[in-house]
Formats: structure tokens, C-alpha cells, sequence
């Protein structure tokens, strides 16, 4: 234990304010909360604390569609209609359906909130797939691999179209309730941690010399990335949605069933999974890879990662972005003192 203590207190040393690491498994289960939620007051970072747990969401809502599929209400290899023309559901969740994100780049992004902090994007769902109809395909359907949230966007709008209801009431119902994981929900941000940017970050240049809070700068995600949990939360559903609870053994083997990703963070991408050898490029893994996803918010970064037999789970949660190859391996020293045990 000691070991795994010191191996947080070095990324707190790192520079980042607060993490949580929650650790389950059959030779240890342990959960561990070290730093501030909030470097102003000093108040103390706790287990109970939510993050922005960003692109994980992806995860989440592919357990719901792949629910869908095994209830025969939506089907992997077949056209998904007007929403996507042309791109199977499979497609859509491991990327490689050519789909453009609703963003046009980084700065596009960007610059709202770059002139006001304040700043609330005027998006809805269907508005946003407006804009992904709006730009070039980036590749025929099946003929590429490009990482993009026009994705799960779709995704989300698909599953609210064979249910009925809102994709966040499906997310409750079929996985946070039916879980008990009473800390995750989409977009209810009540009891975040305060999240933060570094000194210098590329995202707000100007910024004082120092932590940024940035918990208030509300970007747009849904299914894609605007889901709120727990690192306990998260470390549940990924031993339910590996071990077999969520899917049948079918659906789990096309869950983990990868495409080549070529990107620094994984080694290949299933259906909203990931396959993860080592963190962004840093730190390889000494026990082989696991299987889960990174997720990056607004000055929050989850990373989920578990067995692919579902047996053990790690789940590191810290609410400062980090973009040093310095600070991702004092991390993945962290992650895989837990993971690999």
C-alpha cells in the first residue's frame, strides 16, 4: 500500500491538485483520494467527488446501443438511416465511419470562450449533427479510421429514436440505476471537483501564471463527452460491462472486437472501448494491455481501464488536464502499480 501511495503523492508533485484512484481486484481493492477539489479554499479532494469524465462517455453510451442490438431494436451491420447515410451502427462506434466532429478544429472551439469565460454554446444534439452534415465526409464509410464525436453524437440520437426517451434517461436507466452508481448521470454537475489548467496551457495562453479555473467553461459533448461520475462509479460499470453483466457473450466479443486506431492512445479501438498498452505514448504497461478509455474534459482527466475479463479495475481521476510526456509517465506509473498486480 505504501508503494501506491507514494506512487500519488508523486503525481500530486507533478503539479496536479487532486486525484482519486479506486483499485478493484482480486489480490487488492482499494480507493484513495489525495490533494484539493479546490485550490482556493484548500478544501480536500474525497472519493465522493464527481469529474467531467469526458470521452469515457463513449463507453457508456455504446453499452446502451449494444443493449439495443442484442433487444433486436437496432442492428450492427445494417444502414442507420437519415441520421448517418450510408454508415452502419458498427461503424459509428468504432470510428470508422467518416463522420467529421461538430467542430471544425481546435480553435473553432476555442475561441468563444477565449472572449467570454461565460460563454454557453447554443447546440442542441440534432443542431450539432447539423453541422456534421454540413462538412466533407473525412473518408468513405469503412475505409478509414479518424477519431471524431459526429459519432457519438449520431449514436445518441439513434438510441432516442429506437426508445423513445432521452438518451440520458436510457443512461439511467440501463446502466446507473441498474448499477446503483448513484454519482453518474449526463450533464448534472453538481459535486464536481473544481477542475483546473496548468500554468502556460495552450488553451488559455493568457491566463495568470498560475492554476486556471476553468469549472465553470461548459463545453459541448453529450453522448460524445458530457458525462459526470465517480471514479467508483466508473470502476462498477466497467467490471459489470467486461464481466458480462451488461451484454451477452456475443455482444461482448463484438464490444472487443478492434480496428487499428493508429494514435498514441491506444493500440486499437472496438466499440467505444479502447485497447491500452501504455498512457498517451508514456509508460508502457508491464503486464499487457488493458481494455477501457481515457477521457478528457474541461480541466478533468479520467482514466478507465480494466481487465478484459473484468476481474480487476483501475480508475484514475484528476482534476487538472496534464500535456507533458514527463507528468502522463509519473501517471502511468500510478495506473499500473494499481493495474498490474
Amino acid at each position: 500500500m505504501q508503494a501506491l501511495d507514494d506512487h500519488l503523492e508523486a503525481v500530486l508533485r507533478a503539479g496536479v491538485p487532486g486525484a482519486v484512484v479506486v483499485t478493484n481486484g482480486p489480490a487488492l481493492s482499494w480507493e484513495q483520494a489525495a490533494g484539493v477539489a479546490d485550490a482556493e479554499s484548500g478544501a480536500p479532494m474525497t472519493t465522493e467527488h464527481r469529474f467531467l469524465i469526458g470521452s469515457v462517455s463513449k463507453t457508456f453510451v455504446a453499452a446502451v446501443v449494444l443493449q439495443l442490438v442484442g433487444e433486436g431494436a437496432l442492428a450492427l451491420d445494417e444502414e442507420v438511416g437519415p441520421i448517418a447515410e450510408g454508415v452502419t451502427l458498427r461503424q459509428l462506434l468504432n470510428h470508422t465511419s467518416g463522420l467529421p466532429d461538430y467542430y471544425a478544429g481546435f480553435e473553432s472551439l476555442i475561441a468563444p470562450y477565449r472572449a467570454d469565460r461565460g460563454y454557453k454554446p447554443n447546440l442542441t444534439p440534432r443542431g450539432a449533427l447539423e453541422l456534421v452534415h454540413a462538412r466533407p465526409r473525412l473518408f468513405a464509410p469503412g475505409a478509414g479510421w479518424e477519431y471524431s464525436g459526429g459519432n457519438y453524437l449520431a449514436l445518441g440520437l439513434i438510441v432516442e429514436e429506437a426508445t423513445g426517451a432521452t438518451l440520458r434517461e436510457e443512461l439511467k436507466r440501463r446502466i446507473a440505476e441498474a448499477l446503483g452508481l448513484e454519482g453518474t448521470d449526463l450533464r448534472d454537475r453538481a459535486g464536481l471537483a473544481r477542475a483546473y489548467l496548468q500554468p502556460g496551457n495552450p488553451i488559455f495562453p493568457d491566463a495568470p501564471q498560475a492554476l486556471d479555473d476553468v469549472t465553470d467553461v461548459e463545453l459541448f459533448g453529450w453522448g460524445a463527452g458530457e458525462m459526470v461520475s465517480t471514479a467508483r462509479d466508473v470502476a462498477r460499470f466497467l467490471q459489470a460491462l467486461l464481466g458480462g453483466e451488461l451484454l451477452t457473450p456475443d455482444l461482448r466479443a463484438e464490444l472487443l472486437t478492434t480496428v487499428p486506431s493508429d494514435w498514441e492512445e491506444s493500440d486499437g479501438y472496438g466499440l467505444g472501448i479502447e485497447e491500452v498498452s501504455s498512457l498517451m505514448g508514456q509508460a508502457p504497461s508491464p503486464c499487457g494491455p488493458a481494455w477501457g478509455h481515457l477521457g478528457f474534459a474541461m480541466g478533468h482527466i479520467t482514466i478507465a481501464l480494466s481487465s478484459e475479463s473484468g476481474d480487476r479495475q483501475v480508475v484514475v481521476c484528476l482534476n487538472s488536464l496534464v500535456v507533458s510526456d514527463e507528468t502522463w509517465e509519473v501517471i502511468g506509473r500510478l495506473v499500473w502499480a494499481d493495474y498490474c498486480r
